[in-house]
């Protein structure tokens, strides 16, 4: 595949993670200073055997997205970890195609964190994510 421009606005991001090299490369988009979006252009070894875009892939874009929206939200280092999630694959996209993912938060508690995630194709909305995460401050 030809390099495709990436968006405007997004940033390729390093995750510092040997499964995100895997799976990515991720590209952040930030509004003063704050994640809003995370973006995936679908490679090659993103498909699967019919040639469309792995569920897996879906699901690890939104659970980066999930990750880098909560470490944004707190005002300190923060460590999150999942407790729930659940997926609803309503789309497929293919070689080429621009992902984008934006967390909504749906209940911010003392321990518990509640958010959903929506992954679109242009227009297209493919994915959604309802997760819970239990969040802590990060031990030093």
């Amino acid at each position: 595949m030809s390099e495709i421009a990436i968006p405007a606005g997004f940033e390729k991001l390093d995750r510092d993670s040997p499964f995100s090299d895997l799976s990515g490369p991720y590209y952040e988009k930030k509004e003063n200073g704050k994640h809003i979006a995370l973006g995936l252009r679908v490679g090659h070894h993103h498909l699967n055997k019919i040639r469309l875009t792995h569920g897996g892939v879906y699901m690890t874009l939104a659970d980066n997205a999930f990750g880098d929206a909560i470490l944004s939200y707190f005002d300190i280092p923060v460590t999150n970890v999942t407790v729930s999630f659940s997926g609803q694959f309503l789309a497929s996209s293919k070689e080429g195609d621009w992902l984008e993912a934006t967390v909504q938060f749906n209940k911010v508690g003392k321990k518990l964190l509640f958010a959903t995630c929506r992954i679109f194709n242009g227009d297209t909305l493919v994915f959604t994510a309802d997760a819970i995460f239990s969040v802590m401050p990060k031990k030093e």
